[in-house]
C-alpha cells in the first residue's frame, strides 16, 4: 500500500507518573492518586483461602444480558462454590490454587437491582443491587478518560443526571510487567454526586443506548491518558507483530540499560540539589520555585511501554461479559515511530482482545479530531493526519468495527475537544445499527470508497453519501489533486449525486486526490444528509 512520506511534529500528551514513593501527597493529581491507590491496595493475587472477587464484581455492577456473564474469584483450594443469581444456581470447584469460575447464560434485562450470592463452606459473600443489561468497555487515552465535569455542557448535565440504570465502573490505573488479576474501582450509578467523575465519552455513549434500548447499561472505564495503543496490547501479541519490531526493541533496549542502583543514586543527587535550591528560593522567593525531582520508574512498569497497561487493567477484565468496546486513542501514536503502522497496531490489539475474550466483541473507535494551527496550503504532511487515515483504513481490515469522525469539533490549542456529547452519540450510532438492529440508522459521514478518472477530472465515490452537501453552504474546500509529478494542488470540488467531481486548472491529468489532509483542515465542510462529517482520505 503506497503511503505518503509524512513529516511533522510528534504529538505527546502529558505523561502520568507512576511512582508513589517519591511524591508528596500535596502534589498528587486526582488521576495519579487513583494510580497509586491501585498499586498500594491490590496485589497480584488475594490471600490464599480467602473468598474474594475482583473489584469489578461488586455492588451495583451490570452483567451482560442474553449471552454469557461469567463470575470468577478465589477461595480455599478445592472448595465447592455455589453462585446464585436471578433464579439460576451455578456451581464450581476451586482448583489447587483456589481459582474458580461460573458462567450465567441467557440472563434477561431487569429494571431493578437484585442480589447475587457466592457461597463456600464457612463463607458467604453477597453482591447487592446487580443489574442485567448491556455492558461495554470504554478504553483509550485521555480523551476517553476525560470526565463529564470537564466537558462542554457539564453545568447543566450534571445537576440533571439521574438514572439508576446507567452505571459506570470508575477505575484506577495500573502499569506492571505481568498480567494482574484485579485493579481498583467501583460501580457508580448516574446521579449528580457521581456523574462528574465519569468518562464523558463513555457516559454519553451509554446515555444514547439507554434512550434507544430502554435496558440497563454498564460502562467499564479502562483508559489512561497519554498512552500508546501498544501499551494496551499483550506482550505475546505485540512481539509477534512485524510492524511493532521497533517498539519491542525500544523497550528491550531500555530494560537492558536500566540500572536501578545508578538511577537511585542519581535521584538522591538530584533530590539533594533540589533541597539546596529550595532553601535558597525560600529566602528570597523570586521567580518560580524549583521543581522537585521524581524517581524514574523501571521500563518494565512504564505505562508508556508496550503491554504494561494491558497487564494492569485489561488482563484482569478478560472474560467479563461485554457486548463490545469503544476506543478513543491515537494521539500518542502520532509520531515517526508508529503513525504509519497504526492500522496494524490497532488491528493487533483488537485481535488480541477478541482472542482472549473468546469471541468477536464489537469494536468502535473515535478518529482523531482536528488539532493544532490550521493550514492554508496544499501538500502539507503530518503524523496526525496519517494516524487519522490509518484509522479509516482499519475499517476494512478489522471486522465488526466502526469509526466516529469528529474532524470539525476539535480546537487548535486543545488536544481535548470539549464536546464529548457528539463523540458519544456518533459512537452509539454504530452500536445501535450493528449490534441492536437499527438497520436504517446512518452510522457515519461520507467514507471514501473509490475513484475514477474522467478526462481531466477525478470522480470520488463514498459510502454513506446520501445528501452530500457543504456544512456551511459555501463551496467545498480542502480537496487536493496531483498528477504524475506528485505536486498537490487545491481542487475545485462539485457535488454530483453521491460523488464529488474534482478538477484543477493547474493539473491537466490528475492521478490522485485527497481530502482534509491536515492536522487542522479548516474549511473542510463535506457532510451527508445526517450532518455527519466526511473523513479525511487519500487515494494513494
Amino acid at each position: 500500500m503506497a503511503r505518503p512520506h509524512d513529516q511533522g511534529k510528534t504529538t505527546n500528551e502529558k505523561k502520568a507518573t507512576l511512582d508513589p514513593t517519591h511524591l508528596k501527597p500535596s502534589s498528587y493529581h486526582p488521576r495519579t492518586m487513583k494510580v497509586i491507590l491501585s498499586i498500594l491496595t491490590l496485589g497480584v493475587l488475594p490471600v490464599l483461602g480467602e473468598l474474594k472477587l475482583p473489584a469489578f464484581f461488586s455492588d451495583g455492577m451490570v452483567l451482560q444480558r442474553d449471552s454469557s456473564a461469567p463470575i470468577w474469584g478465589w477461595a480455599d483450594p478445592n472448595a465447592a462454590v455455589k453462585v446464585t443469581f436471578a433464579g439460576q444456581h451455578q456451581t464450581a470447584k476451586a482448583d489447587a490454587q483456589g481459582n474458580w469460575k461460573v458462567e450465567f447464560t441467557g440472563l434477561k434485562a431487569n429494571d431493578k437491582g437484585v442480589n447475587l450470592s457466592i457461597e463456600t463452606p464457612g463463607s458467604t459473600k453477597v453482591i447487592q443491587d446487580v443489574l442485567v443489561g448491556e455492558v461495554w468497555l470504554a478504553s483509550g487515552q485521555s480523551n476517553m478518560e476525560w470526565t463529564v465535569s470537564r466537558s462542554q455542557g457539564s453545568d447543566t448535565e450534571i445537576p440533571s443526571a439521574q438514572d439508576e440504570l446507567l452505571r459506570v465502573y470508575v477505575s484506577g490505573n495500573v502499569a506492571i510487567d505481568t498480567p494482574q488479576k484485579d485493579f481498583a474501582g467501583s460501580w457508580k450509578s448516574t446521579a449528580p454526586a457521581n456523574t462528574g467523575a465519569f468518562t464523558a465519552v463513555g457516559y454519553y455513549f451509554g446515555k444514547n443506548l439507554r434512550k434507544e434500548l430502554n435496558v440497563p447499561v454498564g460502562i467499564i472505564e479502562c483508559a489512561w491518558g497519554g498512552k500508546s495503543v501498544q501499551a494496551f496490547t499483550s506482550h505475546e501479541a505485540i512481539v509477534a507483530l512485524p510492524e511493532a519490531k521497533n517498539l519491542v526493541e525500544q523497550k528491550a533496549e531500555a530494560l537492558a540499560k536500566w540500572d536501578e542502583a545508578k538511577v537511585k543514586a542519581n535521584f538522591e543527587k538530584a533530590k539533594a540539589a533540589y533541597e539546596d535550591k529550595m532553601a535558597e528560593w525560600k529566602k528570597e522567593k523570586k521567580g518560580r520555585a524549583p521543581r522537585e525531582p521524581r524517581m524514574p520508574s523501571s521500563p518494565a512498569v512504564d505505562p508508556g511501554m508496550h503491554s504494561t497497561i494491558y497487564n494492569g487493567i485489561i488482563a484482569p477484565l478478560v472474560g467479563y461479559g461485554v457486548r463490545g468496546a469503544i476506543w478513543y486513542q491515537g494521539e500518542s501514536n502520532a509520531n515517526p515511530a508508529s503513525s504509519m503502522n497504526y492500522e496494524e497496531l490497532l488491528g493487533c490489539m483488537v485481535a488480541d482482545w477478541r482472542k482472549r475474550w473468546g469471541y468477536d466483541l464489537s469494536f468502535y473507535w473515535v478518529q482523531l479530531a482536528n488539532f493544532r494551527k490550521p493550514t492554508d496550503q496544499p501538500g502539507v504532511e503530518s503524523h496526525w493526519v496519517t494516524v487519522q487515515d490509518e484509522m479509516r483504513r482499519a475499517l476494512k481490515s478489522i471486522p465488526k468495527s466502526g469509526m466516529a469522525v469528529i474532524n470539525e469539533i476539535g480546537a487548535a490549542d486543545d488536544i481535548h475537544p470539549q464536546n464529548k456529547h457528539d463523540v458519544g452519540a456518533r459512537l452509539a450510532r454504530w452500536a445501535l445499527a450493528r449490534d441492536y438492529g437499527q438497520k436504517d440508522l446512518v452510522v457515519s459521514g461520507p467514507l471514501y470508497s473509490g475513484f475514477q478518472k474522467r478526462g481531466a477530472q477525478l470522480v470520488i465515490s463514498f459510502d454513506y453519501a446520501k445528501g452530500l452537501a457543504s456544512r456551511n453552504g459555501e463551496p467545498l474546500k480542502r480537496f487536493e489533486i496531483a498528477g504524475e509529478d506528485g505536486q498537490w494542488k487545491w481542487a475545485d470540488a462539485k457535488i454530483e449525486g453521491e460523488s464529488i467531481v474534482l478538477s484543477s486548472a493547474e493539473v491537466k491529468s490528475p492521478t490522485k486526490a485527497r481530502y482534509a489532509w491536515a492536522e487542522n483542515p479548516t474549511g473542510a465542510s463535506l457532510i451527508n444528509a445526517e450532518g455527519l462529517p466526511a473523513s479525511c482520505f487519500t487515494t494513494e
